[in-house]
């Protein structure tokens, strides 16, 4: 019974887990997706491929040792017909006989080391396989930029959608309100059945702006979980929310910044220096080529194979040699190759020009949308502040039966108005407050 009990109580508190939401912050959230993100997998994934290459490249220039080894039984021993008045005198020219070559059993082993001396190409090689695995790192970086934006503006769309919820929350309890008064107002007598009519429309085209405002938030919400890598159905609660503290603890500075802070235009330094290592490659290949080879191992043969393994009948045999290879002349194949080196080198470089043009405007254009933002913040929060002094005043007026419920609905209408401009200025300014930190390349600075 008490085993019963415990399970009983066991699946309650599972259920209970499965039913809270997910509670996380910005912090959180980043580092959540920085996990899950499958394309920034790969790219770790790419940045190991990298070092392998590199790893692989180096052993090109380590000493080749190998060993080979082998018995063999020849069943049937090759013969030749040979003229033996080559051989012997006095016999007569074109005199043949059959001699056979080699013996049943043939043994070889013998270890070679080959090293390469010199090349070029090899030592360049080695140079622009470590700027390889700088580039693979960098592009990590990049997805891992990428995936920050993405959830950061992510985060900040849920807050919004929440925040207007819960404005159209506040406005459907004010306008309900507002309605039960002026149905009791009409019942007495006091006001006409228009006055009542002309409240409900408002109320429920306020219902209809909060089906569609629910089916945002929740649309927000599954583009959240999607960048941080979660089920869309995984309930998740946002610790945090929209205020204007967003707004005034950024900064920014334009005194130290430096084109290479941007990712892309990093990524493009170390395309320019990979570009440069091919052309010195391009251009090694003028140089001469030198490798040395070492061989040393034992041989036998017998006819009996009692005898084959005996240690006095395995010979010897090593060889030292060197090896070098001197260009002369390819069809100017070499020079071909230079000269597209070059030509790629100053693509490179014509895109980095681009490039500097480029996040020259879209820093003016950040900073620009962040300032105007800033202004409209100020605007409509001054809006607001007059819409619910407005609005409390009206409301009084007509409650007091010298105001009409025209003027009360408007006023009502105004505030709403007055509401969304300011949050959405506030969400829009945030959002060019990323955008900023994007464009000058301090979105992962903490």
């Amino acid at each position: 019974m008490k085993n019963i009990l415990l399970i009983i109580i066991l699946i309650i508190n599972l259920d209970t887990l499965k039913s809270q939401p997910l509670k996380l912050t910005l912090e959180e959230s980043i580092d959540l997706a920085v996990e899950n993100n499958e394309n920034l997998k790969n790219s770790y994934l790419e940045e190991k491929i990298s070092k392998s290459l590199s790893r692989e490249y180096l052993s090109i220039g380590l000493p080749q040792i190998n060993f080979d080894g082998g018995v063999k039984y020849n069943h049937e021993v090759q013969k030749s017909l040979i003229d033996i008045s080559r051989f012997m005198p006095g016999v007569p020219e074109g005199t043949e006989q059959e001699v056979q070559f080699g013996q049943t059993y043939d043994g070889r082993m013998d270890l070679t080391l080959n090293q390469m001396i010199f090349n070029g190409s090899y030592f360049v090689g080695l140079s622009a396989a470590k700027e390889l695995v700088y580039l693979s790192e960098k592009l990590t970086r990049r997805n891992v930029v990428e995936i920050n934006e993405s959830v950061q503006k992510a985060y900040y769309t849920v807050l919004n959608t929440k925040k207007r919820i819960e404005l159209v929350d506040i406005n459907l309890s004010r306008l309900n309100a507002l309605l039960e008064q002026t149905k009791m107002l009409y019942d007495n007598g006091f006001v006409e059945k228009l006055d009542v009519d002309r409240i409900r429309v408002s109320f429920n085209n306020l219902k209809s702006e909060k089906i569609k405002a629910d089916r945002l938030y929740q649309l927000s919400k599954e583009v959240f979980n999607f960048q941080i890598g979660v089920s869309i159905g995984t309930e998740i609660e946002l610790i945090g929310e929209l205020s204007e503290d967003l707004i005034y603890s950024f900064n920014y500075s334009l005194e130290d910044f430096d084109y290479s802070q941007r990712i892309e235009y990093s990524i493009l330094q170390t395309d320019k220096n990979l570009k440069f290592y091919d052309l010195k490659n391009n251009r090694s290949q003028y140089l001469p080529q030198v490798y040395a080879n070492y061989n040393y191992g034992y041989n036998t043969s017998s006819s009996n194979y009692n005898l084959f393994f005996d240690s006095d009948r395995w010979k010897s045999f090593g060889t030292l040699g060197f090896k070098i290879i001197v260009p002369i002349f390819d069809g100017f194949l070499k020079r071909s190759k230079i000269n597209q080196s070059k030509y790629k080198i100053e693509q490179v470089e014509n895109q980095m020009l681009f490039l500097e043009r480029s996040i020259n405007l879209q820093v003016n254009q950040a900073i620009s949308s962040y300032e105007n933002t800033k202004e409209t913040i100020l605007v409509s929060k001054q809006n607001l502040e007059l819409a619910e002094d407005v609005y409390l005043a009206t409301e009084r007026k007509f409650k007091e039966g010298v105001g009409s419920n025209l003027e009360l609905i408007d006023s009502n209408n105004s505030l709403k108005i007055a509401q969304n401009q300011y949050y959405n200025s506030l969400y829009e300014s945030v959002i060019a407050s990323i955008e900023i930190k994007k464009t000058l390349g301090t979105l992962l600075n903490k």
